[in-house]
């Protein structure tokens, strides 16, 4: 059967189309569209009627789409900005009354848990062996620890690369001043959220729409490529020059780096900065990135007969 799962982020809307193969699956379309929701919830606490519009419009696009390629059942789920927004519930209405579809808003933990299980599919697990995983996404970011298949440990961060760039990114291009406040917030709060998961010596994997972006900077792709990015790893040392490369330019002319993915320069700055920081922090050397993630778990938990293990 082919079924998809659909990530509703703070940034952009993740779209996994995909059948059973054994106890994994085979992904048939895998696509990303800017939403549009962070930005709006950071501005206004709710969600403005023609953003709601809008994003049900994508989501009408996607399963239209989707059918025409042989869909035939979809779970949707919801992440930070559904979380915060006081009027998600207008938002998760209009999309049970237009499209049919329910939209299931996750816990931080359970985001964590899926996004672990997606993170690690496709990959040959030993029963004990030790990982770590960091979803650095537009409205929250997730860092887990597991052993095998299993998460271990888990916290779920309320802050993204969407958020900390409407808290602190307030000219443009960002003032030097703007980056030596935010890196303090984030140098004296880190330790309070994830500072039991530190000092832990084990592989660990990245995934999130900052983490793939950084790694195509630093490859050089100009087009998205699953194959491609997957398997790129990431050091503080290659965070520390893309960083500085980024520093005194505006939001458009990081938009025009070759490989920026659509809608992407406004944010990219912030969540470097704040992925960077989660390096220090946990005492993480490099990450390998994955495209993998909340979307790929999601999809084993509905539609695997396995599940989710």
């Amino acid at each position: 059967m082919r079924a998809a799962a659909i990530d509703i982020g703070s940034n952009t809307t993740l779209a996994l189309l995909a059948e059973a193969d054994g106890g994994e699956l085979r992904t048939v379309r895998d696509t990303i569209t800017l939403n549009q929701l962070g930005a709006a919830v950071d501005q206004a606490g709710e969600f403005p009627r023609d953003i709601i519009a809008l994003n049900v419009d994508l989501l009408n696009e996607i399963l239209r789409d989707f059918r025409r390629d042989g869909a035939e059942a979809f779970a949707i789920c919801g992440t930070a900005a559904l979380r915060r927004a006081r009027n998600a519930a207008e938002f998760n209405s209009a999309v049970q009354q237009i499209l049919g579809l329910h939209v299931e808003v996750l816990s931080g933990r359970d985001e964590a848990a899926l996004t672990f299980a997606g993170a690690i599919s496709g990959r040959e697990i030993f029963p004990n062996e030790r990982i770590g995983v960091i979803d650095l996404g537009g409205g929250s970011t997730e860092v887990i620890l597991g052993r095998g298949t299993v998460p271990v440990e888990s916290t779920s961060i309320d802050f993204g690369a969407v958020s900390l760039s409407g808290s602190f990114v307030r000219s443009d291009p960002a003032s030097p001043g703007e980056l030596a406040e935010l890196r303090q917030t984030l140098h004296l709060r880190l330790p309070l959220l994830v500072g039991n998961l530190r000092g832990r010596e084990l592989p660990w994997t990245l995934v999130g729409g900052t983490a793939v972006t950084l790694a195509m900077l630093k490859r050089g792709l100009r087009v998205y490529d699953p194959l491609a990015v997957s398997g790129i790893f990431l050091s503080g040392t290659d965070m520390d020059a893309l960083i500085t490369g980024f520093g005194g330019k505006s939001a458009a002319e990081l938009q025009s780096l070759p490989g920026m993915p659509p809608g992407r320069g406004k944010y990219i700055l912030a969540g470097a900065i704040l992925l960077r920081e989660l390096f220090t922090i946990l005492q993480i050397e490099e990450g390998m990135v994955s495209e993998r993630g909340l979307r790929h778990g999601l999809w084993l938990a509905k539609f695997s007969e396995q599940g989710v293990r």
